[in-house]
């Protein structure tokens, strides 16, 4: 009888430190997915490398290599 209740304190003790993982892991996973989507949203702000040209600048870009060329 000592070895059963020895044993179904080992499965105990197995089942809390696997869910602890689990918590922890999910806990990691929600903060760092938080945090790395608020920092690019920050960054966003910051400086924009690729800057795409509107339809008005481009039509500035025309005209002055039209008078760059007269």
């Amino acid at each position: 009888m000592i070895r059963d209740i020895f044993t179904f304190y080992n499965v105990y003790r197995a089942m809390r430190m696997i869910h602890g993982v689990y918590i922890t892991y999910s806990f990691f996973r929600w903060f760092l997915g938080n945090f790395y989507t608020y920092t690019i949203w920050l960054l966003t702000f910051v400086y924009n490398p690729f800057i795409v040209k509107q339809i008005k600048d481009t039509k500035l870009k025309n005209e002055s290599e039209k008078d760059v060329h007269k």
